[in-house]
Parts: C-alpha cells; sequence; structure tokens
C-alpha cells in the first residue's frame, strides 16, 4: 500500500512539473518577441498569421501556426545546436539536406538534370551562340565542392559524376561555343583552398586559376599570373550552409579580393533596375552582415552594368549566377564596359541587352548545380 502511495505521489508531482514546465515554456515564449530574422540561419522567421474563418477551414491557419511557433520557439537556436550534435554522434552525415564532410567540410549533393530541362539549357546556349556568329561566346561551368574535394567526402557517401555531365554538355554546345575546361583547372589545385568549408562557393584563389585558363580565351595577351595582388577584406565569413544545416556554426573564414597591380581600377557599377550607382565592385557594408559573400557587388541583382577606365573598345555580356560575382573583377582591365545579367533576376531577353549595349563578347558562367537545375536559363535565351 505505501509503495502504491508513493507511486501516485511520484507520479502527480511529475505531472504537476510537466504541466508547469509546459507553462513557464508558453509563458517565455509570450514575454519574448517575436523576431523577424534568424541571424544564425540567415533567412526570415515566420510571423504570426492572421485568423481567419477561410484559413480556418481549409487548414492554412494551422500550417502557418505550426510554422510559426517552430520559427519564434524560445530556445530554438540552443534545441537545434543539440540536435546537430545527437545527429552526429549518431552517425548522421546529413542535416537538412547538407553533407557533412571530413574536417568539417560541407557539401550540397551533386544535382542530377531533369532530362528536358537540361537539353533546354543546352539548346537555349548553343542556339544563341549561332545567332550571333560575329560575337565570340565562351562557356564556363565550374564545379560544385562535391565534385573536386570527392576526397573530403564522409565515409561511403556517393554524389553524381558533375564531370560527366560537364562533358555532355561540352559536346551538346558543339564547335558554336570556347569552352573552358574549368574542371581540370580545378583539378590540378585540389589540395588547396578552392571552396569554403561552410558555404557553397567557391573562394576568390579558385576564381584566379581558372581565370587563368580561360585568360586566352577571351582574347587576353600574356600571363596574368602577376597582374593581380590579394587582399583580405574579412576573416569571419560563416556561409549559407553552415546556416542550412546548423553544422560548422563556430568556423570563421577568409574571404579574399584580387585587384590589379597596375592601371586604373576605378569603375562605375550601375544596377540598372534598382536605378542606383556605386563607385566600386565591392559592398563592404555586406562584411557587417551574416551575408559576408555579398561583398562582392552587394549581392545578387537582375542587370549590372559597369563602366570601365580600360582603354579596349569591347563590350562584354556576362550571363551568370552568383559564382561569377568574385570573377568578374579579373575581368575590368580588359573590356570598356561589362555587362552582368542573372536570369533569375532578369525578365526581359538577351536579345534587349545585345542591342541595347552593342555587346562585342559573351561569357556564361554557372556553377554546374545552377546550370543543371535553374528554369530561366532557356527563357532569357530565347525569348520563350
Amino acid at each position: 500500500m505505501d509503495n502504491r502511495k508513493r507511486r501516485g505521489r511520484i507520479e502527480s508531482l511529475t505531472g504537476k512539473i510537466f504541466i508547469l514546465s509546459l507553462f513557464l515554456v508558453l509563458l517565455i515564449n509570450l514575454i519574448v518577441p517575436d523576431k523577424e530574422q534568424s541571424e544564425q540561419e540567415n533567412r526570415m522567421l515566420e510571423t504570426m498569421p492572421k485568423l481567419s474563418l477561410t484559413g480556418v477551414l481549409n487548414g492554412d491557419f494551422m500550417e502557418q501556426w505550426e510554422s510559426y511557433m517552430s520559427d519564434q520557439f524560445a530556445g530554438r537556436n540552443l534545441l537545434r545546436g543539440l540536435k546537430v550534435k545527437l545527429d552526429r554522434l549518431g552517425g548522421s552525415r546529413m542535416e537538412n539536406g547538407v553533407i557533412i564532410g571530413k574536417d568539417g567540410q560541407l557539401f550540397e549533393d551533386i544535382a542530377v538534370p531533369d532530362d528536358e530541362l537540361f537539353k533546354d539549357n543546352i539548346n537555349a546556349v548553343r542556339s544563341f551562340a549561332e545567332m550571333y556568329p560575329d560575337i565570340p561566346t565562351t562557356v564556363m561551368l565550374i564545379p560544385d565542392a562535391a565534385c573536386i574535394l570527392s576526397d573530403s567526402l564522409p565515409a561511403f557517401a556517393t554524389v553524381e559524376d558533375q564531370s560527366q555531365m560537364f562533358s555532355m554538355v561540352e559536346r551538346g554546345l558543339g564547335d558554336s561555343v570556347s569552352w573552358v575546361d574549368a574542371y581540370s583547372a580545378l583539378n590540378k589545385h585540389k589540395t588547396e583552398k578552392l571552396y569554403y568549408k561552410t558555404d557553397h562557393h567557391w573562394t576568390t584563389q579558385a576564381a584566379f586559376y581558372v581565370f587563368q585558363e580561360a585568360a586566352a580565351g577571351l582574347g587576353i595577351e600574356g600571363d596574368v599570373s602577376d597582374d593581380y595582388v590579394s587582399y583580405t577584406v574579412t576573416d569571419s565569413f560563416n556561409g549559407v550552409l553552415a546556416s542550412k544545416s546548423g553544422a560548422g556554426l563556430d568556423e570563421k573564414e577568409r574571404i579574399d579580393i584580387y585587384v590589379p597591380t597596375e592601371g586604373d581600377d576605378d569603375v562605375i557599377v550601375n544596377y540598372v533596375d534598382e536605378a542606383k550607382k556605386r563607385t566600386s565592385l565591392y559592398d563592404s557594408s555586406k562584411l557587417e552582415t551574416r551575408d559576408k559573400y555579398g561583398v562582392f557587388f552587394g549581392g545578387n541583382t537582375s542587370v549590372m552594368d559597369i563602366r570601365t577606365m580600360s582603354t579596349s573598345s569591347q563590350r562584354l555580356l556576362v550571363v551568370k549566377d552568383s559564382f561569377a560575382d568574385c570573377f568578374i573583377p579579373f575581368l575590368t582591365p580588359y573590356y570598356r564596359e561589362i555587362v552582368v545579367v542573372d536570369p533569375r533576376y532578369y525578365s526581359g531577353t538577351l536579345e534587349d541587352i545585345m542591342e541595347t549595349y552593342r555587346i562585342t563578347d559573351a561569357l556564361i558562367l554557372y556553377s554546374g548545380n545552377t546550370f543543371m537545375t535553374d528554369n530561366n536559363i532557356s527563357g532569357v535565351f530565347t525569348g520563350e
């Protein structure tokens, strides 16, 4: 009888503690103000949904409420970090779609392209080059980290062979373009710092190696290896893969910029659709934020018109994703004007750009994953 009473008292006490804990958590969540953005995850957080009869009846309100409570839960970052640690102790090497490799190297998986989209993107680029046969068109696909740094993948992890995909793109484009073999250029330096540990982008050093490989094909004469000097602009970068996965959040990395050793590197950068101008290729204000890679041009935008001090008469079109942002500064001494288009944000067509800016050369520069999956590419090239 005494044991039964004792168990009853313990169960009652346990129940009261549990209810009290729930009450305290609810109280804390009511007291702590909602946050608009997660600095750790580098994204906007869900706000409290508006209550409506329609939303309740169709289930939208409850879905939004669950997302809101998940985002605004007090102590969320602490619990998220604890989950990542427990997962890793349990042998998990994947968090929220991010592969956690050796020595803390984080990877995006290699994207497998949809067959139709893959063909559409290749055909669109080839059609563009054939439409302007007098304008040299160069194509440069940059391998993603999991392709080059395969030795750093976790044990037994396998990814798709991106170099084979690149070979298919090169064959599909044929002689209509000049192909830059970025894979071979980077593979020769795979023991060096070619990719950030915590971010999907390549480093500026990697971009410089590929620039040296591409220079002759772009009509740039001579050895360019000594024409630039690097400067560190931050040593506290922590990228989007760390934010997404919750792993490597304590890792601090360096971002370098390269500037010409000789000549005038003054520029005027016109952000066409935003109606603003800047006299630098770099936005130092981004170094005070989590999005420090945005130091290159301030981040993503639709169209930029870069006017340089170069004596060249050439006008270059660059069609790109964000991998091009740290590459473009190498080009400014060699072109009078560089027009940069990101199809993910640009609603017009390249025909409009070609006519407006009297383009003489074209460069198409993408990361492998973006080229394989971006359904905006064919539209901006063909206008369809």
